[in-house]
Parts: C-alpha cells; structure tokens; sequence
C-alpha cells in the first residue's frame, strides 16, 4: 500500500485544520475549563456547515460517507488545535448506525447528527473503570424493556442529545446497542473530574429506562467491537495531532530563546531531545496510518493493529510533550503557558479505551489466539 495520504486527503486536511485553527486552539480550550461542555454546542452549527459532522454517515443521509483512512487526517486537525468537541464520537456513532441501523433510524438519527441539532456522544467505559461491555443491563418487564446499571467515561455528556452504549439482556443472552435519550426519566448524568478539563466527562446511571422504539440498534457485541476498533485508531490519530503541534511550538521556542549569546537550539541536548522526538511521531504516523488502512478495508487484522497504532501513539503523546515543556524550560511549567493543555489532553487520549500496557495484553492474546487457531504451535504468524 501507498503510506503517503493522497492529494485530496491532504487538501481537506488544510481545509479542516484551518478551520479548527480559527475556531478552537488553546483560547477556546480554556474556556472549556470554565464552561464545560456547553462550548461543544456553541461549535455544533460550524462543524456541521463544513460538513464534517457527516463524515460518517452515506450521502442519502446528508452526510459524506468517509472511511476512517480519509477522516483521520481530520481527527489529527482536532488533536493539532485542542477542539473541545466530540468529534470521534460523532464519527463512530454515525458509522455504526449508517452499518448496523434500519431505515427509520437512519432517517431520524443521521440526520440529526449530521445536521448538528444532537450531538452524539459514547459510553465508553464502564464501572469498574474499564472498558468492557459490561454495566447495563436490559430487563423485560411487562413486555417493556427497561435499562438498569451506569456506564462511565463518557465525553461531553451534558452536551449529548444521545448517548450510544452496550447494554447486556438478561432474556436472550446477548449485548445489545442502545440509543439512550439522556433527558428522559430513569437517567441521571453526573460530571467525572478529569485531568483534562478542555474535555469533561460524565457518568450515566439508568433505573429503569424505558427503552423506546428506535433506540435498539442492530449488530450487538460485534457492532461495539467494531466501535471500539474505530475509537482506538480514531484516538492514536488525535494523539499524534496533540504531539505534533507541542513539538512543532517547542522547535520554534528553542529557536529564539537565547542563553549563553545564542538560541538554546544550538545545545546537543535540546538537539538530541527533538531528534528522538521525531522519530517517535513519524514512526507513529506510518502505525496509524496503516490501522486506518487496515479499517477501512475492513481487515480481520483491524484489532490487532488499531491497538497497536493506539498503544505507540499514547506513548509518543506524553513523552513528545513532557519533553516540549521541558524545552520551554521554566515557563513551560507555568499556567499561562498552553504546553500544559497539551500534555493533559495527551495523558487524557493515553488513557482512554486502555492505556498502552493494557492495549499491549490485548495484542498478545490476539497474536497468541490467532495462532492456536492456525496451529503453528508458537502464537505466531511468519
């Protein structure tokens, strides 16, 4: 395959990260510390007049029908400015529904997410500070479906309009996917500290949640695995934004600051630090880029490799960016500085879905369990 993105992708990169560039960056960033999620809906109607809020659902729909390979330039954008929006949840969402939906919930839900006037937003984790399917569970009773047990680690809860989750039914055995209409009885949502503040997040409790017609989305646990896999490399992409412009800020810094009559720049050590840095982001470029790849083609590798391209790009988020406020030197420690903001939001990215040592357990019971299967005895594939 060609590592290189084509000359399209990269116009819309421009496109979009020039965009982002005027509406979010560090100002808007900070904000968000102050006014939480409701800065999301101020960038809602901005987001979805350029289209991007369409990525993920057909042209039928409003939307534009990108693959994870063609949007991940965007979700990189995201990352380079600091956007304080939900966009990967609004992606896998719209991808699932536009997959696994009927026909009325495309109609409703796609539209809507493409539009703007509801913000999607995912249950990723759940109460035991995980990431599994499990923390819901879906009772019949008296021929209505009703939802018991809380999920966590969701982004821009206050904001969502729906939130997508995995809900386990006791009667048939099996996971189900859910559209859960925050605002209706039988939810309570509460706020979550979080290092990152430019990114809040909620928990959602549910005591008896009347699951209505049209929430129910087909394809149970593999349309969540295939969330999951989206997330992850969706996530490895936004990191490497976070870490690219922290060191592109810290090479221009060490370029003028100037100590001992000259740019500190010039010191083997500010030298050795950037190049090492450099190395770590275009060695994550190629992991993501082939994930994305492998996801869209939808590839039976697409797990394997989307943890992967996750689990190295966390590390280079927080190395790349502890060492740039290490190269700002004392004022990189200070709040008036943004390298902060990027090193949270890069610890923020590392963590969710799994940190990197979990991600790495997860490739070795892939590897070990693919081969078992083909029989070569070693767990692996030569």
């Amino acid at each position: 395959m060609e590592f290189s993105f084509s000359d399209e992708q990269h116009m819309m990169y421009e496109s979009v990260l020039g965009l982002f560039r005027q509406e979010a960056g560090p100002a808007l960033c900070r904000k968000t510390y102050e006014t939480g999620a409701e800065v999301a809906k101020s960038l809602a109607g901005t987001l979805a007049d350029q289209g991007i809020l369409g990525a993920g659902a057909a042209e039928l729909y409003g939307g534009s029908e990108l693959t994870l390979l063609d949007s991940a330039l965007v979700f990189e954008a995201a990352g380079q400015t600091l956007l304080p929006f939900p966009l990967i949840e609004n992606y896998v969402a719209a991808t699932l529904v536009d997959r696994y939906g009927d026909e009325a919930q495309k109609q409703h839900w796609l539209s809507a997410m493409v539009s703007g006037t509801v913000i999607p937003t995912l249950a990723w984790g759940n109460v035991k500070d995980g990431f599994g399917q499990e923390g819901v569970q879906a009772v019949r009773q008296g021929g209505v479906l009703r939802l018991y047990g809380r999920r966590k680690f969701v982004p821009f809860l206050e904001a969502a309009g729906v939130v997508l989750m995995p809900v386990y039914a006791t009667d048939v055995n099996a996971i189900m996917l859910v559209l859960c209409d925050p605002t209706q009885e039988g939810v309570s949502v509460e706020s979550l500290e979080s290092m990152d503040g430019s990114y809040p997040l909620g928990a959602i409790s549910l005591n008896g949640y009347r699951v209505r017609d049209g929430e129910l989305v087909a394809g149970g646990r593999e349309a969540w695995a295939f969330a999951h896999t989206m997330g992850l490399v969706a996530l490895a992409q936004e990191a490497l934004g976070v870490a690219e412009e922290a060191f592109r800020r810290a090479l221009d810094y060490v370029k003028v600051r100037e100590q001992f009559g000259g740019p500190v720049g010039r010191f083997q050590a500010v030298k050795h630090t950037a190049a090492d840095d450099y190395l770590m982001l275009e060695s994550a470029r190629v992991a993501n880029r082939y994930a994305s790849w492998l996801v869209s083609e939808k590839s039976p590798e697409s797990p394997l490799y989307a943890a992967m391209a996750k689990a190295y790009a966390s590390d280079t988020a927080r190395r790349v960016t502890g060492d740039a406020i290490q190269l700002h030197g004392g004022i990189g420690f200070t709040w008036e500085s943004d390298m902060h903001l990027y090193f949270k939001r890069a610890w923020r990215l590392a963590s969710e879905l799994g940190r990197a040592t979990d991600l790495r357990e997860e490739m070795a019971r892939l590897v070990i369990d693919r081969g078992e299967e083909e029989g070569d005895g070693y767990g692996f594939t030569i």
